[in-house]
């Protein structure tokens, strides 16, 4: 029994220690960049540090197009920001599964579309959701930039 409980310890222990690693490293956010003429910007922000061993690659379609272009990852607690055309954009994520969300973009506007992890059967799943921009702002200000290894 007294095994069984200091296994359990240790495995509590790790997950606390691997939970905090890999956090954004960047500067942390200090502002929302207003976008050039005619474009909007679009903030992509992680707060959680659940599954913070799986960071997939963010990727944009846009839908008019169809061109996809991968615009980086977000560690926990990290965010990163790109512009786009208006119109109708596509973000989304893959590891054993897929997510993605469309946004309507409209011109000189900003955006803010939440990331997190949600767990999955073999890794965590890439999750999104479109927040308006009061709860961006109050959840946004406690992440840093992620930088791109």
């Amino acid at each position: 029994m007294k095994e069984k409980i200091a296994t359990l310890a240790l495995s509590i222990v790790a997950v606390l220690a691997i939970s905090g690693c890999g956090n954004a490293k960047g500067p942390q956010f200090n502002g929302f960049k207003e976008p050039t003429s005619g474009q909007a910007n679009v903030y992509i922000y992680r707060t959680s540090s659940l599954g913070a061993a799986v960071t997939p690659d963010i990727h944009k379609t846009d839908a008019a197009s169809g061109q996809d272009e991968i615009i980086g990852s977000i560690k926990p607690k990290g965010y990163i920001m790109t512009t786009i055309k208006p119109g109708m954009n596509k973000f989304w994520a893959e590891t054993e599964a897929r997510n993605e969300v469309d946004l309507q973009a409209d011109p000189d506007k900003i955006y803010c579309i939440e990331h997190y992890i949600s767990i999955g059967f073999i890794t965590g799943h890439p999750q999104f959701k479109i927040v308006d921009m009061e709860q961006c702002k109050a959840e946004i200000k406690e992440t840093k930039l992620s930088l791109q290894n």
